[in-house]
């Protein structure tokens, strides 16, 4: 029990900033290489997916309409989305440069009036990284539900599920990978 108890790491106080003597430079290094890595399993699951029959020419004729109505709508929802988010990011940068939030203020009355800019910017990579997992989302889904109907057609209920799921997987993977990039990026 002694030969185990040496090779655990030595136990976190509370007064480290961050978990085992880490760094935030060590916590950043590793989100983004999980972003990078999520988003290289969405890659390879697309290509997967891909892989897949497509199905019969109606098939196919049906899963464009639909690919161009989603198209359609999306660009529809991102012209009113973009009105909002730039409404929301003025109000951002205005409250948060008339009262920042940072402790910076006690410090000689030399106050940080970059807080409104900074958590506006957040705001607005927020919303874009948002906006591109949607469009990427969209885009597999209405490739993926052609496919996994011939799939279940042809091959039966357990192929379906597969390429339903891979289906899913990419756009969950998309989420995450994009997410801890854009938290990455905004930590650092």
């Amino acid at each position: 029990m002694t030969e185990l108890g040496s090779m655990l790491p030595a136990p976190c106080t509370s007064d480290m900033a961050y978990p085992c003597n880490t760094t935030s430079i060590n916590v950043v290094s590793l989100s983004l290489a999980c972003s990078g890595l999520a988003l290289l399993m969405a890659i390879f699951l697309t290509k997967k997916l891909r892989s897949y029959e497509r199905g019969t020419p109606e098939m196919n004729k049906l899963c464009d309409k639909i690919k161009s109505g989603a198209r359609a709508f999306l660009v529809t929802e991102y012209k009113y989305l973009t009105m909002f988010v730039f409404l929301v990011f003025a109000v951002l940068v205005i409250i948060y440069t008339l009262d920042p939030p940072s402790n910076l203020l006690s410090l000689a009355d030399n106050p940080d009036r970059l807080d409104g800019i900074r958590a506006g910017g957040c705001f607005i990579g927020g919303a874009l990284l948002s906006a591109s997992a949607g469009w990427a989302g969209m885009s597999v889904a209405t490739d993926a539900n052609v496919r996994t109907t011939q799939a279940a057609d042809k091959q039966g209920l357990s192929v379906a599920l597969r390429v339903a799921f891979t289906g899913g997987a990419v756009m969950g993977f998309t989420v995450v990978g994009l997410g801890l990039a854009g938290l990455s990026f905004f930590f650092w």
